[in-house]
């Protein structure tokens, strides 16, 4: 089908209707078959997709981008007044730029097993963030962000819902496959990803926005910025084939772009892809390398104590298990340290 080429084209990432899904009243099983097959299709050849149809109103989103555009706009003292703790501390917060190398996280996960290593070196990336929790009450949040953030985070738990039934459905699972995996609740989180102007001393470095890397859970729903343009010479957001080519991701205003994590390689026994993808730095005499970037990612994934092993569709004796079975939490710790930077390069804005 149309979905299945798209998802064979290097040139693009494929788009998924998820309707069928986010609105069953509305549509019949035969629709939901095709969205699934289009969905295991994506996940399969790319490990990426962009999602249309999820039902998401566009001004809980425009909401957002606004309440964060004014957080990331304060000076500095103001926004590090929120910080709570290095990043992927349980509190959330504040993270200045400087502070985070995210391909020091790569490993064996992903198509091209790791690369050719020597990312222990990585500069650390160009990014300052924030992380939502809604449901933390010991810190205040910045007003602009208050609203805005829970009702986002609310409507992405909604997407994630979704999402559950449109994989149940694609790998042949029981509806409720995700629910004991996931309850009480979902360990997630929603990252604010502020990319300021790039700094001088940054613009022939080696340095770059976001390095490549596999997320580390389940699903990362991600609202990219809108001004990515889709061009590998350009900059912005990226994806690595299973050929070796990088295909650029181009926004679709609506849309999320939704990739899966680590967790996903290990329960479909590596049928579908924890994909490399990494944020690349605009040429530096460029328009873009003066303009700021913003992207919010929403992590999702099991709670910590879920223990995570190949899927019961996705092994038999001809594909017996090749993960060992891994304790999320685990898993999300050992990434969070690998990423943080003790020595640190700050470059000066």
């Amino acid at each position: 089908n149309k979905a299945h080429m798209a998802a064979l084209d290097e040139s693009t990432v494929p788009i998924v209707d998820i309707a069928p899904f986010a609105a069953p009243s509305l549509y019949d099983d035969a629709a939901r078959a095709t969205a699934a097959r289009a969905w295991d299709a994506a996940m399969t050849e790319v490990g990426f997709a962009v999602i249309v149809g999820h039902g998401v109103p566009a001004k809980v989103v425009e909401d957002l981008r606004a309440g964060a555009g004014d957080f990331f706009s304060r000076d500095a003292a103001e926004k590090l007044a929120y910080r709570h703790g290095p990043y992927g501390n349980p509190l959330g917060g504040y993270t200045a730029m400087g502070t985070e190398a995210v391909s020091r996280t790569r490993d064996a996960h992903g198509s091209d097993a790791g690369g050719a290593g020597g990312f222990e070196a990585a500069l650390p990336d160009l990014v300052e963030s924030f992380v939502f929790k809604p449901d933390e009450a010991t810190r205040p949040k910045p007003p602009a962000l208050e609203a805005a953030g829970r009702a986002y985070h609310a409507a992405l738990l909604g997407v994630l819902d979704t999402l559950h039934a449109v994989t149940a459905a694609a790998l042949g699972l029981p509806a409720g496959f995700f629910d004991p995996f996931y309850a009480p609740e979902a360990d997630v989180s929603l990252r604010l990803a502020y990319y300021p102007p790039v700094p001088a001393a940054a613009r022939n470095s080696s340095a770059v926005r976001y390095g490549e890397h596999t997320d580390y859970t389940g699903f990362t729903i991600l609202l990219q910025d809108d001004a990515d343009v889709g061009d590998l010479g350009a900059g912005g957001l990226q994806v690595l084939r299973k050929s070796g080519a990088w295909t650029a991701v181009r926004p679709v205003r609506g849309a999320f772009v939704v990739n899966i994590g680590d967790l996903y390689e290990i329960w479909t026994n590596g049928r579908w892809r924890s994909t490399v993808h990494r944020v690349m730095k605009p040429p530096p005499d460029s328009p873009a390398a003066d303009a700021p970037r913003l992207s919010i990612p929403f992590f999702t994934g099991p709670h910590g104590d879920a223990v995570i092993e190949a899927m019961p569709t996705c092994v038999d004796d001809d594909h017996p298990a090749k993960y060992a079975p891994v304790k999320a939490l685990d898993h999300l710790l050992s990434k969070l340290a690998a990423s943080h930077t003790l020595a640190c390069v700050v470059f000066v804005l």
